[in-house]
């Protein structure tokens, strides 16, 4: 069964400090050494981050002697969306004078930079936030810290995907740090792989309490009126007053792409896992899917990750020849009798981007597939698409946009990859909460 990081709610009850200690109490955990560097930077999605899941190594690191820096993508203004008493331009004067109050507890000397990506959409400024990351002096002397990856906040996800592309070809020792994760997770689960720990000492400890509270606007209410409830609320609050912080080394947390046994596995019980044709979300992605195409017919399209071939039997009507493969044999059993009858329809088991077909295709459809690639296996699949695409050809991407815990790839990191793509432009982008669609074609001729 796939595990899916929720898609949470911070006015839900939280996980207790209680259970959570009670797990974390009983395991041992290699000591993160903050000595053996000599410059820490701490990136955050929002103001607060750094001191809810880094304000300890803050601490530590600014006792230690090393330069200090601390990168925020946004300026929060998005925390208190249906607030009666504050704007977003206001509360983002708010956040960012409590950032700097609570900076000033934990690391008085740090250089302070506050971007103003919006709060909320980070995942598509990812590449903007990158480039300004590799601009700091990285090397293997420097740390670097950001929130988890699979921490269930579209931000936070974005910000770690941001240092992961920046430090790729550095030795820059990369740590991610859970927030919401205790709000939602499972004390009783398996913990996330590559934990390491820092413990705190007494002034470190006393620093993080005091930037904690700076944070006035995310501990406490706005207001007593409803949309003005505190962010982090006593209980939620309660994980971040441990005597010590857990990281996560990211190379613990580059994860290879699926393989067929997790494919044949997750078939094994049920034919259609997804819901692919009970559920209203995956009817109206369809529809939108079906009705972003440019053209009524194309000659050949190519399917690669079909499953049980609801979205191919639509695909089918539009294409003079229909290619669709799956890597797991089940799924293409289900597919062939919802096919049957329709000649122009090819079903093969293949494994892409490895099993790629040698034809020529004007349309590709990569629908909910890209993310179960690692980022170099999504690379080269991109490779083969184009490579395989017409000059007048189309290809159209959709992938759900939340965190998936044994996904490698976020959906929002698929579609940065294709963007980034000179040889295709973007001519349909549809984004919501839920997924992101969309369509490239080659650049037009000038």
């Amino acid at each position: 069964m796939v595990k899916s990081t929720p898609v949470f709610d911070h006015r839900d009850p939280t996980v207790s400090e209680n259970r959570w200690d009670k797990t974390l109490s009983t395991i041992s955990l290699p000591i993160f050494q903050i000595d053996d560097y000599r410059h820490l930077v701490v990136v955050s999605a929002h103001p607060d981050d750094e001191s809810l899941g880094a304000g300890g190594l803050l601490a530590a690191a600014a006792a230690a002697g090393l330069d200090v820096t601390v990168v925020i993508a946004t300026l929060g203004e998005a925390s208190h969306p249906e607030s009666p008493t504050y704007r977003p331009p206001e509360l983002a004067r708010i956040r960012r004078a409590e950032v700097f109050e609570a900076i000033g507890f934990l690391a008085p000397t740090a250089t302070v930079k506050l971007l103003g990506l919006p709060d909320g959409a980070l995942a598509e400024h990812v590449d903007e936030f990158a480039e300004y990351l590799r601009a700091l002096p990285f090397g293997d002397q420097t740390v670097i810290a950001t929130p988890w990856i699979e921490d269930g906040h579209p931000d936070h996800s974005a910000a770690a995907q941001a240092v992961l592309d920046a430090t790729a070809e550095s030795t820059t020792t990369v740590l991610q740090y859970p927030i919401w994760f205790w709000h939602w997770g499972d004390p009783a689960a398996e913990l996330p792989t590559g934990l390491v720990r820092l413990p705190l000492s007494k002034d470190a400890l006393a620093a993080k309490e005091k930037a904690m509270q700076a944070h006035h606007s995310q501990l406490a209410p706005l207001s007593s009126a409803v949309g003005d409830e505190a962010i982090v609320p006593p209980g939620f609050a309660a994980h971040f007053e441990r005597d010590f912080e857990l990281f996560i080394r990211a190379e613990s947390v580059i994860p290879e792409s699926l393989s067929r046994t997790f494919f044949d596995d997750f078939y094994g019980s049920q034919e259609d896992p997804w819901g692919f044709q009970s559920r209203w979300y995956e009817s109206r992605k369809r529809a939108l899917t079906m009705g972003a195409l440019p053209r009524e017919r194309f000659e050949r399209g190519f399917e690669p990750g079909c499953s049980i071939g609801v979205l191919t039997q639509e695909l089918a009507g539009r294409c003079d020849s229909l290619l669709a493969t799956d890597i797991s044999a089940a799924p293409l059993r289900a597919a062939r009798k919802r096919l049957a009858g329709m000649t122009h329809v090819r079903l093969e088991q293949r494994a892409v981007p490895q099993a790629w077909p040698v034809e020529k295709f004007d349309l590709i459809v990569l629908s909910e597939m890209g993310y179960y690639c690692s980022a170099a296996d999504l690379e080269v699949l991109i490779d083969r698409a184009l490579e395989s695409l017409t000059p007048d050809g189309v290809l159209l991407a959709c992938h759900w946009r939340h965190p998936v815990a044994d996904y490698p790839l976020s959906g929002d990191a698929v579609h940065r990859a294709l963007n980034r793509r000179q040889e295709i432009v973007a001519t349909v982008h549809h984004l919501e909460v839920d997924f992101r669609l969309d369509v490239f074609a080659r650049p037009p001729v000038v």
